[in-house]
C-alpha cells in the first residue's frame, strides 16, 4: 500500500541520514572547505543522475557570485580536467571509482597537480589514494539490486549543502548581503 511505501521511505531515509551523520568527518570538511576558499576555479565531476546534484550545487554558488564548472560530457570532464592546474579545485563525485571517464578524469587531475576532493562510499574505491579529502556517502545500499539510489542520492545531497553551508558560514553576512542585492537588481518591486 502507498501508506507502507511512505514508511519504507522515511525509514530508508531516516537510516541514510544516521549514518551520514555517524561517518561525518568534520575536519575533512574544513579542510574541504579551505581548499574551495584558495581555489581559482572549481569544476565539479559528476556522472548520470549526480549531475543534477552538482548543478544545484553550482547554482548555490552562483547565487553568492562564485563561479563553479560542472562540465557533463564526456570528453568535456576530460577537457576540463587536463586544463587543470593546482590552482583549481576537483569536486570528484564517484561511489566506487569503477567509472571510466571518473578515472581518466582523476588520471588528469594527478598529472596536473589539482587537488581533489572525492565524494565517495565507505566501501574501497581506487581512487581514493590520490584524493587530497574524502567526504563519504552513506554506503548501505547495493547498487545493482534496488528500485534507485535513493540513499546514496539523498547522502549526497546532504554532503552538497553542507560544504556549501559551511563555504557560505565563512562570510554569511556578505553573501547574504550579495544575494540580496542581485535579487533586487533582478526584480526591482523586491524591497
Amino acid at each position: 500500500s502507498e501508506a507502507a511505501m511512505l514508511y519504507r521511505m522515511s525509514h530508508l531515509y531516516q537510516n541514510t541520514l544516521d549514518e551520514t551523520v555517524n561517518i561525518f568527518d568534520e575536519l575533512a570538511l574544513k579542510r574541504s572547505v579551505a581548499l574551495l576558499s584558495t581555489a581559482k576555479v572549481i569544476d565539479v565531476y559528476a556522472s548520470s543522475s549526480n549531475l543534477y546534484f552538482a548543478k544545484n550545487f553550482q547554482f548555490q554558488f552562483q547565487e553568492i557570485g562564485q563561479v563553479i564548472q560542472v562540465p557533463e560530457e564526456d570528453y568535456m570532464q576530460r577537457l576540463s580536467a587536463a586544463n587543470s592546474n593546482e590552482e583549481h579545485v576537483a569536486i570528484v563525485v564517484s561511489y566506487g571509482g569503477r567509472g571510466p571517464t571518473t578515472q581518466a578524469v582523476v588520471e588528469l587531475l594527478k598529472e596536473n597537480n589539482t587537488p581533489i576532493i572525492l565524494m565517495t562510499s565507505t566501501q574501497d574505491n581506487p581512487l581514493a589514494s590520490v584524493a587530497t579529502e574524502k567526504l563519504y556517502l552513506a554506503s548501505t545500499e547495493n547498487h545493482y539490486n534496488k528500485i534507485s539510489s535513493f540513499s546514496t542520492r539523498f547522502s549526497l545531497l546532504m554532503l552538497f549543502d553542507l560544504l556549501y553551508t559551511a563555504y557560505f558560514n565563512q562570510q554569511a553576512e556578505e553573501n547574504k548581503a550579495f544575494k540580496l542585492m542581485n535579487y533586487q537588481k533582478m526584480n526591482r518591486e523586491l524591497k
